[in-house]
């Protein structure tokens, strides 16, 4: 793609964008990023030890950034709380 190509593109994005809110609608919010947990903070919303996290890391969405350091989703978590009440 060429830089004209480039810059039409983007001429033609953000026409749509101002005619979209001089029509009073305004461009959806972007979603948060997902916030990554260390076992320390998903332990007390579970009401377990950390342990218990990391030997239960698949089933809370954990992922194992290296071999000393895991992770776990925020969303992950909170659809684990859902689904066990």
């Amino acid at each position: 793609m060429t830089l004209d190509e480039t810059l039409a593109q983007f001429a033609d994005l953000l026409a749509e964008r101002v005619a979209a809110r001089l029509n009073g609608h305004a461009p959806p919010e972007p979603a948060p990023p997902e916030r990554w947990l260390t076992a320390a903070q998903v332990a007390p919303l579970l009401g377990v030890s950390d342990r218990w996290c990391y030997d239960h890391a698949e089933q809370l969405g954990g992922k194992r950034l290296s071999r000393r350091c895991m992770r776990f989703s925020e969303v992950a978590v909170r659809r684990y709380l859902e689904r066990r009440r």
